[in-house]
């Protein structure tokens, strides 16, 4: 009697851990479902620059910023901070050379450094800290049905806040003449084969 006392005394035991490791799963199920079902339909917001951007870039500044880029030679000057990047688009005289429109760059971005030094505001300064980068597009035209691309001349200088120095990129001239001009002689033929 004894021994089936024993039994039955192991056999609950054995049950209730038993019940207790299906039960700990089945609770946490239940408690992410429930959760998820509260939570469905809400947008789930934050903010990827928390302790970054700091100083922030102000309106005042922007402005000020405008004022200072009314370079001789621009036409229109765009200026927009969208994802901690702050874009200078400028439009120069349809007529303008490349040399015009690298000193046209250069003296934008010198503009931007006087009034947001690039090193407090384009630069990361500790390894935790995201700053903002900076893009200045200078062109002359946009090409469209009255002008063609090929006197066009669109330059960009652009520094991230992870690089130290700045980058100038020329979209309207090809690195490799040699290829653009094999692959401008294959499209051109295409076309005539149509």
């Amino acid at each position: 009697m004894s021994k089936l006392k024993n039994l039955s005394k192991s056999s609950k035991i054995l049950y209730t851990v038993a019940g207790i490791v299906i039960l700990i799963p089945l609770v946490l199920l239940i408690y992410i479902y429930f959760g998820a079902k509260d939570n469905a339909g809400k947008p789930t917001v934050g903010d990827r620059f928390e302790d970054s951007l700091n100083p922030a870039i102000t309106e005042k500044k922007l402005s000020e910023l405008k004022t200072a880029l009314k370079i001789d030679g621009t036409e229109k000057i765009e200026i927009n901070l969208i994802s901690a990047t702050l874009r200078v688009n400028i439009d120069t005289a349809d007529d303008a050379s490349a040399d015009t429109i690298t000193s046209i760059m250069n003296q934008a971005y010198d503009s931007v450094n006087s009034i947001l030094p690039i090193d407090t505001y384009f630069t990361n300064n500790k390894k935790s800290t995201k700053m903002y980068d900076v893009e200045i597009n200078v062109y002359n035209y946009i090409p469209d049905e009255t002008k063609s691309a090929d006197g066009q001349i669109f330059m960009i200088k652009t520094k991230t806040a992870a690089a130290s120095e700045p980058n100038v990129s020329v979209p309207t001239t090809a690195k490799n003449e040699e290829v653009a001009k094999k692959l401008l002689e294959e499209q051109a033929n295409a076309e005539k084969g149509q």
